[in-house]
């Protein structure tokens, strides 16, 4: 054997190795996204008599929009979040809680350029789910109102290698973490508005 193969055969062993290691990153499966959930607090006892529930949601079955492709959709889930969270406590007063928004929306990364300056090469989808809804509160005593209005947005991308299961997890744990956000932003307006009246929490 002649000094240049032996050369030879030792520079494409060298290789070799410092290859390895990128062919086996690269065959190996890849690991599900950890999805770490907002808890959802406790039901809140409200000074009214009657909760009155409407959904003014309109859906759009039309992309990017994929709310109507659900059930329960976003609005059914905000909608019970509504009747398990909000408890009438009192022998007079009215809570009026108007669904406004409950969109989720799926778009495509690549064919948007906005977007794709955004997030990697390997982010495929973006999922958005938006929540917005009015709370009219009334009561007869000194002819009490009051009125919030509570909006969330949550988001989170779906990667190229994702699998169909693990894409239908991630689109469901949007749109429960938006709630859950949701929850978070009433709690915070109901405390302020309640600290200065005493009412109606």
């Amino acid at each position: 054997m002649t000094h240049i193969t032996q050369k030879l055969i030792q520079f494409i062993t060298l290789a070799m190795l410092m290859i390895a290691p990128l062919i086996l990153t690269s065959c190996k499966t890849p690991v599900p996204p950890v999805l770490v959930s907002t808890p959802i607090g406790a039901s809140i006892p409200i000074q009214v008599a009657d909760i009155d529930f409407f959904n003014d949601h309109d859906p759009q079955a039309i992309e990017p929009y994929i709310d109507h492709l659900y059930y329960p959709t976003l609005s059914d889930m905000l909608m019970t979040w509504g009747t398990a969270t909000l408890i009438p406590s009192d022998a007079n007063g009215n809570l009026l809680m108007t669904i406004a928004k409950a969109d989720l929306r799926e778009l495509d990364i690549a064919s948007n350029d906005d977007l794709k300056s955004l997030f990697t090469n390997e982010q495929r989808k973006l999922i958005i789910a938006d929540l917005e809804a009015v709370f009219s509160f009334t009561h007869p005593v000194e002819n009490r109102t009051a009125s919030i209005v509570v909006k969330s947005s949550y988001q989170n991308t779906i990667a190229d290698y994702t699998t169909p299961a693990e894409s239908e997890r991630i689109r469901q744990f949007v749109m429960t973490e938006a709630i859950a956000r949701f929850d978070g932003e009433f709690r915070r307006q109901i405390a302020d508005i309640s600290a200065s009246q005493d009412w109606p929490v």
